[in-house]
């Protein structure tokens, strides 16, 4: 269920017209698309704002600098806090360069940036042979060649546990304990840690912190103030804020916004 009280339209197309098909589309801040799956591939882009996807069990932030590669028949949803814009690539279900059973979050190259900017040009049903295709074909070479990311969010399995870790992205600068998390669903903090390892991989503070790194990324590229973000996320000060990001990204929040604006003037 989104967060978000606004719904956009799916797009409603039979068949892909060629090989490769692009949707371009801005996404209101707070607007989602719902619960749904495609009969082909699909390379969702953002090349402004960041991107929540919903798979099975995972939930992805997509900055510009990444893309997420939806295989065929793969159930997501997608939605925003502040606004993006979209440059969804549907291409059809015989390209078999990347996985055809799971989901995958890629850095974004330069030369593909360029290329998708270039095919977004295009017309619908673009020539078959000639510098469209060409073009084409050098950008569907180029995907598995990116590099992978794998810095996602796991999602629990269970009911009472995905509840809670809804509450816990909705409030991440929260101050409950994992002990005060425990009473709240009547289990032992022991039974807690034991169940949300065993759904997730991660602890629960391993969990909650990159939650608050990930939230990070999504309000700097907002635009947000590095003292506003640090209170929101529950640090005293900006600099325990301005430490954790460092420590995770290997770069401070004022340098991560600095690379993002280098890559969009080039």
């Amino acid at each position: 269920m989104s967060p978000y009280p606004n719904e956009l339209e799916l797009l409603n197309l039979e068949r892909l017209p060629r090989e490769v098909f692009v949707r371009q589309q801005h996404m209101p801040a707070r607007h989602y698309f719902p619960a749904h799956k495609h009969r082909w591939h699909q390379l969702l882009y953002a090349t402004s704002g960041v991107l929540i996807v919903d798979v099975i069990g995972e939930r992805l932030f997509i900055p510009p600098e990444n893309a997420v590669w939806l295989p065929c028949g793969c159930q997501h949803s997608v939605s925003t806090e502040y606004g993006a814009e979209l440059k969804s690539l549907y291409i059809d279900d015989k390209y078999q360069q990347l996985p055809t059973d799971k989901s995958l979050v890629l850095k974004i190259s330069p030369l593909l940036k360029a290329l998708i900017i270039e095919v977004s040009t295009f017309d619908v049903e673009y020539p078959l042979l000639g510098y469209e295709e060409e073009v084409i074909s050098l950008m569907l070479s180029t995907l598995p060649r990116l590099k992978r990311v794998t810095e996602h969010l796991p999602w629990p399995t269970s009911l009472e546990l995905l509840n809670m870790c809804s509450q816990l992205y909705q409030r991440p600068g929260g101050k409950q304990t994992t002990l005060m998390l425990a009473k709240n669903l009547a289990m032992s903090k022991r039974t807690l840690e034991r169940r949300f390892h065993r759904e997730t991989g991660m602890t629960i503070q391993a969990w909650s912190l990159r939650l608050r790194f990930l939230k990070a990324i999504e309000l700097l590229t907002a635009g947000h103030s590095i003292t506003n973000i640090s209170l929101d996320l529950g640090y005293s000060s900006p600099s325990p804020f301005i430490y954790m990001f460092r420590n995770i990204s290997g770069m401070s929040p004022g340098e991560y916004i600095a690379s993002l604006a280098n890559k969009k003037a080039k």
